[in-house]
């Protein structure tokens, strides 16, 4: 027993080395590139369960979460941080604290506005923003498979122009025979921060 506790130290000493090592964002030997604008949102998320053919609050899994957003030519990165605070959190949706990546690239739009392609740790997928009507994406869920009730992630997104406001929806479902059936949906509210102008 003597010889096989500093084995087992060793170990975990050196699976718990590898786990720091690993990052959700892509790993790069550069300094970051000056973008074109920034901004961060912060706020809160109400999750909902569709059940029997209604949408049940589901409070476990609500999450605070913070983004930081930086816009270059033609692409913008986005980093996520959720924390599900809540004691009966049941892990059923990863861990508690998570960092999200998305990259979107532009190009312009006969509507003035903007279409999107992204890839991120959600998934891969494409939308639109238009000049007034706000923000749409959808993404091929990352995580498939027989245990992974939804195959689709629809993000909905509009900000309030002076008044700093976010309001996002992400809706999780599974497209089966033309039909969507939905799994889950988390409304966010926030609040935008820019950098200050002099």
């Amino acid at each position: 027993m003597k010889l096989i506790s500093p084995l087992l130290a060793v170990i975990a000493l050196s699976l718990a080395a590898c786990t720091s090592l690993h990052s959700s964002l892509p790993l790069t030997d550069l300094p970051p590139q000056p973008s074109l604008s920034s901004s961060v949102f912060v706020g809160h998320a109400r999750a909902m369960r569709f059940v029997a053919g209604s949408w049940l609050p589901l409070p476990e899994h609500d999450y605070d979460f913070l983004v930081l957003e930086r816009r270059f030519a033609g692409r913008w990165e986005a980093v996520k941080e959720i924390h599900r605070r809540h004691p009966r959190y049941d892990g059923r949706a990863g861990p508690r604290d998570q960092t999200l990546y998305f990259t979107v690239r532009t190009s312009p739009a006969s509507d003035g506005g903007l279409d999107l392609t992204v890839e991120g740790s959600l998934g891969t997928g494409s939308g639109h923003e238009g000049p007034e009507s706000g923000l749409i994406i959808e993404l091929a869920a990352a995580a498939r498979g027989w245990l992974v009730p939804f195959d689709t992630i629809r993000i909905r997104q509009s900000r309030g122009g002076t008044d700093g406001r976010l309001a996002e929806s992400v809706e999780l479902f599974s497209r089966r025979q033309g039909k969507e059936i939905p799994f889950m949906r988390m409304e966010e509210e926030g609040t935008v921060y820019r950098p200050a102008t002099p």
